[in-house]
């Protein structure tokens, strides 16, 4: 199993992409090939580490993928690097309320990696030994191994809570005070997109990073490991036998990266389009993927881009196949309306009008079944506005929430169109994804 270390929280908002972010940076200076990870379903944090380690970070998410993926993933991208591995939430947070099943625990024990938990400090004084104390009892003897303190007041604040933690025996391997540099912009419980983000450069956050961690120390934990060639056996090169548009923009940019991995290992040739820029869509395709995104900020201006929408909804009508995922189904609707009343003109493949809600509508893990059909799904949802037509409309497939009783029929089905707010893992949903856009379509 390659070497790592997991970064993980108290709770969201812990700091976990900061910390990750500068440490990516301080590692790179100094040599070190390191690759990030980010355990759950999340899009936005690893464009942040995509952004400081100038190469994708890979979701690990065992809820979804299970654990023999897990690992295939981690020794893929993983072999010949420290893995950086950036967690979900808490640390003991997941799928379920019980269990440490789809938590960020559950894949440091998957892959025996020493945990480094970030504790916010701000205001706090030795009440923080005991919620850490906790921690280390609840994770099991050993695990956490190293402490980094953040949002401290200053050096006699970090002095007092170093001799206040001395006696659980975990090194501190750093104290943040509230740096200017890492207070990045959040939106719906996240960071906002990398794309509308002033960001340090990897220089300045490298130096940050040496001076307020002990990176020795640190390395120490996960050894760097030899720097060696990785035997990779000799593939065929696969015949590109379908050509797939995917929507790739500020409004549009949700994606795994082993979800467009998956679809390049069947055959697919991907090819970026702008939903918000572009014109017209790319020539020839057999296939679009309208991802996830931000679709109601951007709304005016997709929604001025007509030609683009005529050619979308011309693409559906002559039953191409289209596979959309949450801002791919706003941008598909008859319209958008946002939370100020203003309601604007979509592509008009999906009946009905998106509404932006100031709440979450629906959150977290899901299994989704297609009519008639045994086989489940695993994905998981967070969206923040409703399609008004779904009580009537809705015929993709039936939706169980994980932990909960009942169901709900969710998505839209029209000739080869799938619409969903579901995202999937789709080398676990094959069989969906081949369906659509590697058989031959139907009419």
């Amino acid at each position: 199993m390659p070497l790592g270390i997991v970064l993980a929280g108290l709770q969201s908002s812990s700091g976990k992409t900061a910390l990750t972010c500068l440490l990516l940076a301080g590692l790179q200076q100094r040599g070190v090939q390191v690759q990030p990870f980010k355990a759950g379903p999340d899009y936005l944090d690893p464009a942040y580490h995509q952004h400081f380690a100038s190469c994708p970070s890979i979701n690990l998410d065992s809820w979804m993928m299970g654990r023999s993926e897990v690992v295939r993933l981690v020794q893929k991208y993983g072999t010949g690097k420290l893995g950086l591995l950036e967690g979900v939430m808490g640390l003991f947070d997941g799928a379920s309320p019980v269990s440490d099943e789809g938590s960020t625990l559950e894949l440091a024990r998957w892959l025996d990696w020493p945990i480094l938990l970030i504790v916010p400090v701000a205001k706090a004084g030795r009440s923080t030994r005991a919620t850490i104390r906790g921690f280390q009892l609840e994770a099991g003897a050993d695990r956490i191994q190293g402490l980094i303190l953040s949002q401290v007041s200053g050096e006699s604040h970090a002095d007092y809570l170093k001799q206040a933690l001395a006696d659980l025996k975990i090194p501190i391997l750093g104290a943040l005070p509230r740096l200017p540099e890492l207070q990045w912009p959040e939106r719906h419980l996240g960071l906002q997109a990398v794309s509308e983000t002033s960001l340090p450069d990897q220089a300045s956050l490298g130096m940050l990073a040496e001076q307020y961690l002990d990176l020795d120390q640190l390395l120490s934990l996960a050894p760097q490991p030899e720097q060696c060639s990785v035997n990779k056996a000799i593939e065929t090169p696969i015949k590109k036998s379908r050509k797939i548009g995917v929507a790739q923009d500020a409004a549009f940019h949700f994606h795994y990266h082993e979800n467009l991995e998956w679809l390049c290992q069947q055959g697919a040739e991907l090819v970026k389009f702008s939903p918000l820029e572009d014109s017209t869509l790319p020539p020839a395709l057999d296939g679009i993927l309208l991802s996830g995104g931000f679709p109601e900020c951007f709304a005016e201006k997709l929604s001025g881009n007509q030609s683009m929408l005529k050619e979308l909804k011309e693409f559906n009508e002559a039953g191409g196949s289209c596979y959309a995922e949450c801002g791919g189904l706003m941008l598909l609707a008859d319209s958008l309306r946002l939370l100020n009343g203003n309601e604007y003109p979509m592509a008009g493949v999906i009946p009905g009008t998106v509404s932006m809600t100031p709440r979450l509508q629906h959150f977290g893990y899901s299994e989704a079944k297609q009519k008639n059909q045994q086989e489940s799904w695993r994905g998981h949802e967070f969206h923040h506005s409703k399609w008004e037509q779904e009580t009537s409309q809705a015929n993709a497939w039936t939706v169980t929430k994980r932990n909960r009783t009942g169901s709900r029929l969710e998505g839209y089905r029209y000739r080869n169109l799938h619409a969903s707010y579901i995202h999937l893992y789709f080398p676990k949903a094959a069989p969906l994804l081949s369906e659509l856009f590697f058989k031959k379509a139907q009419a």
